[in-house]
């Protein structure tokens, strides 16, 4: 019997620092059938030259855009990967990470036990470390799965991720809009929350590491950063716009699909452009308030959404 074939997409800028490194725990992985894809946005330093390195070396490597490389952003940059490869599933690898050695198979093993003519992701947990790898904390403490909890926030890492044919096939490449889309593991997290199985594996299978360059890292629980956010909004506006801007692009690309369980709130949500006013999203924080597991995250939500009702409007 063939084995899945697994393809590995990685997105690179300015990452020589912890590249090699990276690739080298991909190459350790258990699992062998596999295809790193590595597609570069438009990196100064010696990053291409790394990615070449690897590719003589391993036919597994495949440098995407060799010779034509351009600058488009992370989201667009990985879906571009995820559009030009083919293969059974698919996995997210960030640039200066370290996988352990049972990353793949412990994903596979999980998303063959679903129904994969449906939309489906597998994600797991990751461990903190340093620059150095040094650290043992577990990122993830909860986690969720529902649409409406996804969509206010975010637990699932694209970095951890695997995803089927079924959840590819459901990515408008070609009409989606990018301004809307702030992560592509968040949106493809939202599409198999909602249309398929989003299973989470409180195992780490990656030291992900925190250090000054990272695109998006760790986030800031301490109690200084959690005070801050009580008097200074804008990180929490952000928040909001960015799942605003989610619910409108679904409502967009999704609005007509017969099988939408959470209709109420992406009908709502994804209107706020052209219908946010103070009692109307008075109403709608009554209705279907911001979800959460945090019940005072909902209420801090439900206030930031009131308040602030014109940042959600078309400009």
């Amino acid at each position: 019997m063939t084995k899945p074939t697994i393809a590995i997409l990685m997105s690179t800028y300015n990452g020589e620092k912890y590249l090699a490194q990276q690739i080298d725990s991909i190459r350790k992985q258990s699992y062998k059938n596999w295809c790193l894809m590595i597609r570069d946005d438009g990196s100064s330093d010696d990053t291409v030259k790394i990615i070449e390195k690897y590719q003589s070396e391993d036919n597994r490597i495949e440098f995407l855009n060799q010779g034509a490389i351009r600058n488009v952003g992370v989201v667009r940059s990985f879906f571009e990967l995820l559009r030009e490869t083919e293969a059974d599933f698919y996995m997210f690898s960030d640039q200066d990470d370290y996988w352990l050695p049972n990353k793949v198979e412990l994903a596979l093993q999980e998303i063959l036990k679903l129904d994969n003519s449906q939309p489906n992701c597998v994600y797991t947990n990751l461990q903190i470390v340093d620059k150095d790898l040094n650290g043992k904390e577990l990122l993830l403490k909860r986690n969720w799965q529902s649409f409406t909890k996804v969509l206010f926030t975010n637990n699932v890492y694209g970095c951890t991720m695997m995803i089927n044919n079924s959840l590819k096939k459901m990515v408008n490449f070609k009409q989606i809009d990018y301004q809307r889309i702030y992560m592509h593991d968040w949106w493809l997290a939202l599409i198999a929350a909602e249309f398929g199985n989003l299973r989470f594996i409180d195992k780490a299978t990656i030291l992900y590491r925190q250090h000054g360059s990272n695109q998006v890292g760790a986030t800031d629980k301490s109690f200084s950063a959690l005070l801050q956010r009580l008097f200074n909004h804008e990180r929490d506006k952000k928040a909001m716009q960015r799942s605003v801007n989610f619910a409108i692009e679904f409502l967009k690309e999704y609005g007509n699909n017969k099988n939408l369980i959470d209709e109420n709130y992406i009908n709502r949500y994804g209107k706020l452009d052209k219908e946010s006013s103070f009692f109307n999203n008075l109403r709608l924080v009554l209705k279907l308030p911001p979800k959460s597991i945090y019940r005072l995250k909902e209420i801090f939500y439900s206030f930031i959404l009131v308040i602030y009702y014109r940042d959600y409007l078309i400009k």
